[in-house]
């Protein structure tokens, strides 16, 4: 029991390398596509012809990237069990910045993907990224 106890105490202090099934936004994120839009719309990194890479920093600092290249830096913020309803909660992530509007989404990760879902705009994106390992 005492050696179980120690092994997970050591295993669940790096948090800039999550493991996998990791609920952390921690780490680097390979946007693989976004559906949504007043269209409905399906966008593949394929189909609009360049890569996103999200990067979620222990010190709340964020990243994205177009093609490697850094198109901005920012600031995020994570708030767990937001009330969105009487019946529903979700985990809201707001990323702020001089380059960003500031709007809350809702996230999940399971397993090594992260899901976004722009809930305010009805018509909004949802996305999908998987960890970059």
């Amino acid at each position: 029991m005492f050696f179980a106890a120690i092994i997970c105490s050591i295993t669940a202090c790096d948090k800039n390398n999550p493991g996998p099934g990791n609920p952390s936004i921690v780490g680097k994120w390979r946007w693989v596509k976004s559906v949504g839009g007043i269209g409905g719309f399906t966008s593949t990194p394929k189909s609009v012809g360049y890569n996103l890479q999200d990067e979620f920093y222990a010190d709340s600092t964020y990243k994205r990237l177009k093609n490697d290249t850094v198109l901005f830096s920012a600031s995020f913020h994570t708030t767990k069990n937001y009330k969105l309803s009487a019946t529903e909660t979700v985990n809201l992530l707001s990323i702020y910045g001089p380059a960003i509007d500031g709007f809350p989404v809702a996230y999940v990760v399971r397993h090594d993907s992260l899901y976004l879902n722009n809930f305010y705009i009805a018509d909004g994106e949802n996305s999908v990224y998987v960890r970059i390992k």
